[in-house]
Parts: structure tokens; sequence; C-alpha cells
């Protein structure tokens, strides 16, 4: 009985002894458990049937998956979808300011705990059961001031109010401020029902210029910052918003991905000129500013994040056929490498091909890609182009759904 006992329970707890797998741009991909982080800054990792481990450096590391599984996320549970001004992404419950500090709030996520936020981090908060994520629009241009939306209620349509102000966040909801309507400065209250959300006027975020972790958590959430120490299964990032360290277990990520190492996103990089995207049929009235598909940094088509037969990617570019992108590289790289393929939120219908181009010649193409097809690695020599040009063209269906994905696309040195 306790040996059978014994088998079951092993049998249960063996999906979460999935260890982490390494994959970073000089070596091929190492499975193993991550010791720590040395004094050198790499990874020593414990590989099944060898006796020395392998060392990458974290500076080398492209990805990081440690073969877990997202959570199936109830908006009950985390109803607050927090982006930060460095665009951290945080799903949780929020809770009261502590010690009655009214310019913080406590903000309870399955996957990080409890972290203590102050709204002049939130660069736009939004109230899960009743918006999809990237709904809301960004502020426009010469905006100064934050823009509250309110939610659907009755026979009533969905509100904006275009001269809010943020004031206060609490459990059961928002406190907006209009000096027009307002007599108190503090504020109206609207419980969480009542809005889809607040997007905030907020100084420019310097980007971290050192290197990086793009963590990606099991509930979606995204945090990012320098790792300080990996050791035992946990990971500790300094995050610079939050002025603190936050501590993740191994079994809380999805992926962690790094960025300003030896090599250089090509979503960080500005393109050499303005994109060239276009419906396969062309309206004689077409105008770039009005097209609905342009490309997008870090983010798949649909808005969410970059994601290929289930795997999900921090960085990338999100097309849509027909797409060309030109980038100068000025002979300064020697390799370019990606993994193409249709994102998950593509239809059934999607059929695209990715063409890449050096100098103006044909330097490498996919061959058509549905989504049934998977992501298609690229891995390709460009130490004398001094010019490199991306292209997304349909193939069968015209463009129909053809959302497509540069995930991971990025220069090495």
């Amino acid at each position: 009985m306790r040996l059978a006992i014994a088998m079951l329970v092993a049998l249960v707890a063996a999906p979460l002894a999935a260890q982490p797998t390494v994959r970073s741009i000089f070596k091929e991909p190492v499975t193993g458990k991550i010791r720590k982080l040395d004094g050198q800054g790499r990874l020593e990792i414990e590989v099944k049937g060898s006796d020395v481990p392998e060392r990458i450096g974290l500076d080398e590391v492209e990805q990081i998956s440690f073969g877990n599984k997202g959570d199936e996320r109830k908006p009950e549970d985390s109803p607050l979808r927090v982006y930060l001004v460095n665009g951290d992404v945080l799903y949780g419950q929020p809770d009261n300011a502590p010690d009655k500090d009214e310019d913080k709030f406590v903000l309870r996520g399955a996957r990080f705990g409890e972290l203590v936020l102050s709204i002049q981090m939130v660069k736009r908060i939004e109230f899960v059961p009743n918006v999809q994520p990237n709904v809301l629009p960004e502020l426009e241009a010469g905006v100064t001031q934050d823009v509250t939306y309110f939610a659907a209620s009755g026979g009533k349509p969905a509100q904006t109010d275009p001269a809010a102000e943020l004031v206060r966040i609490v459990k059961d909801g928002a406190y907006i401020y209009n000096e027009i309507l307002d007599d108190d400065a503090a504020g109206t209250k609207y419980l969480w029902a009542k809005l889809r959300g607040v997007v905030c006027f907020r100084s420019r975020h310097n980007a971290y210029d050192k290197l990086l972790a793009i963590a990606m958590l099991r509930d979606g959430s995204l945090l990012r910052g320098p790792i300080s120490s990996w050791e035992g299964g946990k990971v500790v990032i300094d995050h610079k918003v939050l002025g603190r360290q936050i501590v993740l277990e191994e079994t809380s990520l999805l992926s962690i991905t790094m960025k300003n190492g030896r090599f250089q996103y090509l979503s960080d990089i500005e393109f050499a000129r303005a994109p060239e995207e276009r419906p396969y049929y062309l309206p004689s009235d077409f105008k770039y500013d009005d097209y609905l598909f342009k490309v997008r940094r870090d983010q798949a088509q649909g808005g969410g994040p970059i994601s290929i037969r289930g795997r999900t990617y921090a960085k990338g570019l999100g097309v849509h056929a027909l797409s060309k992108l030109t980038f100068d590289v000025n002979r300064g790289y020697k390799r370019l490498l990606a993994e193409v393929g249709l994102d998950d939120s593509a239809g059934d219908l999607a059929s695209v091909e990715f063409k890449i181009y050096a100098d103006g010649k044909l330097i490498w193409e996919s061959g058509v890609l549905r989504r049934s097809s998977g992501a298609k690695a690229i891995d390709i020599d460009i130490l004398n182009a001094n010019q490199i040009v991306l292209e997304v063209t349909a193939a069968d269906n015209a463009d129909i759904q053809d959302r497509a994905n540069w995930a991971n696309a990025k220069l090495v040195r």
C-alpha cells in the first residue's frame, strides 16, 4: 500500500520536476538544474550524466525556459492588470494602503506575492472583468493628465473622463478627481465594477542600460531588472522602479529573457526608414496613418505577448503581411538570430513567407509557414552587411489573418 502511494505521489510530482533549459547565443541549449550565479556572472548548471557543471555567462543567455505551464487566471482572483512606468505588467488583488499612506496600495499576486506600489509607478490600470488587455488607448500626444474609462452600466454606454486624475487605489475601488466636477481634492470613489481602467500621465521612464532579466511569470505578470543572485531555485531581481529586491521561485516562472548582453534586439533599434506595410488588396484611398496592422515592438499583432505554438517570447516584432522593415547594421554585427512563425492569435487561414535581405540581396527565406508549422529558427551570417530588410509576404488566401512574428530577433556582435 505504501509503495502504491509513493508511486502515485511520484507521478503527481513529476510535472513539477521540470528543469530549466538555457538557450545562449554561442552554445546548444543546455537543460539541467541551475545551482547558482557565480561571482563572474555565469550560471552554473548541473547537467545529467556529467560531473562537471556547464557554465554560461548571463550576457550570452537569450532565454531560460522553465518547463512550467501557465496558470488558469480567474478574474475574481486577479481582477487588476497594472502596467508600471517601465512596462512591467502585474496581475493581482488590490488592498488598502499600508499605514494609511494614501499614495500607496498593496497588490497581491499569485506568483510574486505582496508588493507595495505607489500610484506614481502606475502607467495604466485595468479592471480585468471589464476590459481585454491593451484595448484602452495610450494617451494622445500633448495630453498632460490622466484619462479614466468607465464601464457600461445598464442602458448607459461606456464613458470616458478625459480630465481625470487617479488619486488613490483601495481594495474595492479607485478615487478619481476631476477639478470641474469635484469640490473635494480627495476625488470621488468608484467601485471597480464601474471602471474599465485609468491611463495615467507619467514622466518618461529611463530605460535600463545594464544587463537585464525580463521574467515572465506563470500568471501572465512580467517583471524586469538585473539579477543579483540565483541559488536554491530562487531568482533575486533588483527592481529599479519598486526600489527593492523581488524573490521569484523557479516554479513560478515561464521564462527569463536577457537583454543588453552580447547582442542587440531588433525591437530596441530604430528603423532605418519608415516601415513599408499595407494590405494585400490595396484600396485607392489607402493611408498608412489609418492602417490597423502597424508593426508592434515586443507584442503580437493582437496586442498580447508574442506566442508561437504555445511558447511565449518577451522580445520581438509582431507584424501583419504585407510588411517590410529596414535596419542599418553598418557592418557592426556578425549574426542575425530569430525564431519566426505565425502568432497563436492568427487564424486557421493564415499563411506567410519570411524573407531576409542584406544590402538588397535575398539571403534567407522560410518557404510557406502556417500556424501549424511552429517556429522556424534563423541563424544567418551578416558580417559584411550595411543594411538588412525583414520582409513578410502573404502566401495562400491573400493576407487573411496573417499575424506573423520575428520572435527574439537579435543581432550578435
